[in-house]
């Protein structure tokens, strides 16, 4: 077989299809996204396309979605997860997949790419629930560095109000028209992503920005906005979100991404006209809501820039620290790092302070240099995906001693702790439950 390997929001998965398949020819929306190495990272999950049906138990539904014609049945067959896609009431493709969402087999006879499209979906969203990520039916469009999501039922004007505002908002770009991808970043960054799905209108851009608002849609005879928050905000965001809300394990992950982004990302409900003033009442409103998350991401910058300075003092620093990126090490909103001008040449398996992606700050380990030392691989050690690259230029500090709430400080590179981080490293592709346990703990 064939394989394709892919990278959406910072998961990478793998497409595997039969020698002699044309359905390859069907992959331009996907080659954006289109990786040669994975450069060491675990893919999410992997789907095998075949043409051929074996015989199957019965298949015992779940649940049944109907989206203009496009039908997708969820079941089991013989206890495994199972999915029908139908299209205008005609079966297309059936997916098996294991309990994990790890691995996947798709049976495709009918409209191919159909079944192919869909079933990627399904497979991305599943796989990818406990990651801080949402895939979600909206539009989105980019203004000033910034993503803004338009959520609503279907045929509530969502493309219309894209339209809107890339005709009459100079500067505006479209992103993506039916299903992004939302991902938390470490340092609690919400971000929006393009995808290889993108409903009727074709667009399909590798890009991501920073959420300056998320504006649920509602026709009405007039153009009102009003910001929601909380229980509102939660409320309004979720039947936008894809996921398999039965399957407990799926639900907590989706609850816990909806519950920080109904807590940190603005968000409106604008009841509209489609017209002008829709999207001038709209981007006037969100603004100084996207203005007030840039002045943090600035004090968060300026914070950075004096532990910098005063490292380069020759002063010590001790820095709280925030998220659970470097669990089990390093507990997050609990301890602290004492941190140092490193004085001798950067190693696997130290932890640093860096600018990553020339988008953002992390205190992540080192986890691989290139040969000659310019590109640094740096991933948390409570992550399970998602790899971040810098310079040495762009390593502030290096992190010492994990410091506890008693003052007890703990170096973080003795003999005992070096092996145990080595262990840790090498459990990467299985640590996903060992995390799990831990965060309930800490």
């Amino acid at each position: 077989m064939n394989k394709y390997t892919y990278k959406v929001a910072g998961h990478v998965f793998e497409l595997w299809l039969e020698n002699d398949d044309m359905l390859n020819n069907e992959l331009g929306q996907y080659r954006p996204f289109a990786i040669d190495d994975t450069n060491g990272e675990e893919t999410v999950f992997s789907l095998r396309v075949v043409t051929e049906r074996p015989v199957m138990g019965e298949f015992v539904r779940e649940m049944h979605q109907d989206d203009d014609g496009s039908e997708i049945a969820a079941g089991r067959i013989d206890g495994n997860p199972a999915f029908d896609f139908l299209l205008r009431g005609k079966w297309q493709a059936r997916l098996l997949t294991t309990d994990d969402y790890r691995e996947a087999t798709l049976y495709a006879e009918g409209d191919r790419t159909f079944g192919m499209n869909d079933a990627m979906m399904v497979m991305f969203a599943l796989s990818t629930a406990e990651h801080k990520t949402l895939l979600m039916h909206s539009s989105v469009v980019s203004y000033r560095g910034a993503g803004y999501m338009f959520l609503g039922k279907s045929g509530t004007g969502k493309s219309t109000h894209s339209r809107l505002w890339l005709n009459n908002i100079d500067g505006t770009q479209l992103v993506n028209d039916d299903n992004p991808v939302v991902r938390i970043d470490d340092d609690g960054t919400a971000r929006v992503y393009g995808s290889p799905w993108s409903g009727k209108t074709p667009c399909y851009r590798n890009v991501n920005y920073p959420i300056g608002a998320i504006v649920q849609l509602s026709q009405a005879p007039l153009n009102e906005i009003r910001r929601l928050r909380g229980l509102q905000a939660y409320v309004a965001l979720k039947p936008s979100v894809s996921g398999k809300r039965w399957d407990k394990r799926i639900a907590d992950g989706l609850h816990a991404t909806e519950n920080f982004m109904a807590g940190n990302v603005p968000m409106f409900h604008l009841r509209c006209l489609p017209d002008r003033d829709a999207a001038i009442t709209c981007m006037n409103a969100v603004a100084p809501a996207v203005e007030a998350s840039r002045q943090k991401t600035v004090e968060n910058n300026y914070i950075i820039g004096e532990v910098a300075a005063m490292l380069k003092e020759g002063r010590k620093v001790i820095l709280p620290v925030k998220g659970q990126s470097m669990l089990p090490f390093i507990v997050g909103n609990r301890d602290s790092a004492e941190l140092v001008v490193p004085q001798q040449p950067l190693a696997v398996g130290d932890a640093v302070l860096a600018w990553v992606d020339n988008s953002r700050y992390v205190l992540h380990r080192i986890i691989g240099i290139s040969d000659d030392g310019r590109n640094i691989q740096l991933m948390g050690d409570g992550n399970i995906a998602g790899i971040e690259h810098c310079s040495p230029d762009d390593v502030v500090a290096r992190a010492e001693y994990v410091v506890k709430p008693n003052g007890e400080r703990k170096y973080l590179y003795s003999n005992s702790q070096r092996r145990a981080w080595r262990i840790w490293n090498w459990l990467r592709p299985v640590r996903r439950l060992p995390l799990a346990v831990i965060r309930r703990i800490k």
